[in-house]
């Protein structure tokens, strides 16, 4: 029968080596949100003006009272993108709702 002995041997962290590790790390992080931050705003600039239902670059921003709404002007769609918030704004205008429950009532006739 052999007898093994495992031997194993921790370096110490000097204080350099945990400054270099630290700053390792730091650059990273900023490299990370750097990168975050790059991509997001080159997809918002690709996508600019895209239409989410239809996916063709045919939005225009149209003033409804204090609120600019996103329409889509292809002949298919017609959807209509709110940013936050503006679905709310639009409900506090009486005059809004009385067009649109018209609107949508007229629909079904």
């Amino acid at each position: 029968m052999s007898d093994h002995l495992i031997l194993q041997v921790k370096a110490q962290q000097t204080q350099e080596d945990a400054f270099f590790a630290q700053q390792e790390r730091e650059q990273v992080k900023d490299l990370r949100a750097k990168l975050a931050h790059d991509s997001s705003h080159k997809y918002r600039e690709e996508h600019q003006y895209h239409c989410f239902r239809c996916g063709t670059q045919s939005l225009v921003e149209v003033q409804k009272g204090k609120i600019a709404v996103d329409i889509c002007i292809n002949e298919n769609c017609g959807a209509v993108h709110l940013d936050a918030g503006e679905l709310d704004a639009l409900l506090e205008d009486r005059d809004f709702i009385k067009k649109a429950r018209k609107g949508i009532f007229d629909i079904f006739k």
